[in-house]
């Protein structure tokens, strides 16, 4: 070996020594350092730019960011503070309905975890196709009188956001403000020209933590995924579809888009509208924790008791995952899960295992037409022991499945954005809503009955018939799963 050979030696392994501190420093569990270890040594310069552009934990520590935090928490209060005022009254409302306490708990760790607050009032409509949901959409849209707010990860310029826009910017002549997060990553179709356009017509759209600054750079892996509409502060929309022509007709790639929203009226809605002036704020916009942007909502006797929960990569606890687990933990007869990926943690895995071997009626559908290859590659690696310990696996056929639902125990259900995999419970930015109310549970759960006649069922003898190409492949690919 020759002086250069050796220096160039010298130089991998001290590069290798600085990442193995750069990566302990981080404090990752075992599996994403490994993961990040072996992209260092396939890539050597090219991973470590990667990570310090999508790797690294950024999550800000200075006194002034959490300053603003305090502040922020404080014009929550307030203009939550009537319908905090029934927090408790609601817990007991709720208590009674659930004897069961490993349920109960599952009320108090959402409040514990993220601050959500638990509302009664509510009225809610559950959309599983694009083309129902942007129809009710379009009509609540044109009925607005003061503001418009729309928080999106996905926000295409095709047929569906033109009739969108149409008809915003009529609102904004008739005296509307229209305001529009998108995500910067999602949304990277959408050109400056398009969005100036839309801001010459008086519509104030702007992208969540635009990753092309250079202050802003190392935000590139934190994604806005959440989609929230708030409507003159009395009707919100939640859950999985995105702004775009495909979430109604399935797009160029598939026959058909099958997805969950939620329509609610009620209190709720006041919630929603402070997690979008949350996002709002943090995008460095005004604030509009005003009393104009939270009116008194509609009443609803009678209604949806539920709580709306988010996650994000500054959060303090990873409420979603947390949310999950508890879920299946607490889960006496049936667990019924719809998810387009499934890159689980060893929590959500093991939760699902000891489900299964409980008793519990244990079945997970996943879109068996990808968009992306990685993570349903990633997925067959996890489907031997949780069949060994008797989930039943789903895989849709009829197009692609986008849907986010839990359902436990025909009372309790989960409708959202964050998937199943660790992306959704630790990068990005999620907000899901937990229903109290076994009329809507069912028919959710009846939902995912009649979607398993258009599934193809993961048995133990389908996965055995893997050749051993399929399988390294698939275990490649799960080697970058805590990256997906």
């Amino acid at each position: 070996m020759n002086n250069f050979q050796i220096i160039l030696s010298i130089l991998f392994y001290l590069y290798l020594l600085g990442t193995i501190i750069l990566l302990l420093l981080d404090n990752r569990d075992s599996t994403t350092t490994l993961a990040w270890l072996l992209v260092f040594m396939l890539f050597p310069i090219a991973g470590l730019i990667v990570y310090f552009l999508i790797g690294r934990n950024w999550r800000p520590k200075r006194k002034e960011r959490r300053l603003k935090q305090q502040q922020l928490d404080k014009n929550l209060n307030a203009m939550l503070e009537p319908i905090v005022q029934e927090q408790n009254r609601n817990l007991l409302e709720l208590e009674r309905m659930y004897p069961n306490e490993a349920k109960r708990k599952i009320i108090h760790l959402l409040y514990s975890n993220s601050d959500s607050i638990l509302t009664s009032h509510n009225q809610v409509k559950v959309f599983y196709s694009g083309k129902e949901k942007f129809d009710a959409l379009c009509s609540d849209i044109e009925k607005a009188r003061s503001f418009i707010h729309l928080e999106y990860y996905i926000w295409r310029n095709d047929k569906l956001t033109r009739k969108i826009t149409r008809i915003l910017e009529d609102k904004v002549k008739a005296g509307v403000e229209v305001r529009i997060l998108f995500d910067a990553v999602g949304s990277l179709a959408l050109t400056s020209r398009y969005t100036r356009s839309l801001q010459k017509a008086g519509i104030q759209i702007y992208p969540y933590y635009d990753f092309r600054s250079p202050l802003t750079i190392h935000t590139l892996n934190y994604r806005n995924h959440r989609k929230i509409i708030v409507i003159d502060g009395q009707v919100g929309y939640a859950g999985g579809m995105n702004m775009a022509q495909e979430y109604i007709d399935g797009g160029k790639r598939f026959d058909t888009w099958r997805d969950a929203h939620l329509r609610i009226e009620g209190e709720a809605v006041a919630v929603l509208q402070s997690v979008f002036a949350t996002s709002w704020l943090n995008t460095g916009k005004e604030s509009i924790f005003q009393s104009q942007y939270f009116p008194t909502p509609k009443k609803v006797e009678q209604g949806v008791p539920m709580q709306i929960t988010t996650s994000g990569p500054d959060s303090a606890w990873e409420s979603i995952q947390q949310l999950y687990f508890t879920l299946i933990a607490s889960a006496a007869r049936k667990v019924y899960i719809q998810s387009p990926y499934f890159v689980p943690d060893k929590s959500i895995y093991m939760a699902l295992q000891t489900a299964a071997l409980s008793g519990v009626d244990v079945r997970l559908m996943m879109t068996g037409l990808p968009d992306r290859r990685l993570p349903f590659w990633s997925a067959f690696t996890f489907y031997e022991k949780l069949l060994l310990a008797g989930v039943k696996i789903y895989q849709y056929k009829a197009g692609f499945l986008h849907a986010k639902t839990i359902c436990v125990d025909e009372d309790i259900c989960s409708v959202g954005t964050a998937n199943m995999d660790i992306r959704s419970f630790h990068l990005n930015y999620e907000s899901n809503t937990l229903i109290y109310d076994k009329s809507i549970t069912d028919e959710i759960m009846q939902s995912f009955q009649r979607d398993l006649e258009l599934c193809e069922e993961i048995t133990l003898e389908y996965y055995d018939r893997l050749s051993v190409f399929e399988k390294f492949r698939n275990s490649f690919s799960r080697l970058f799963s805590p990256l997906l």
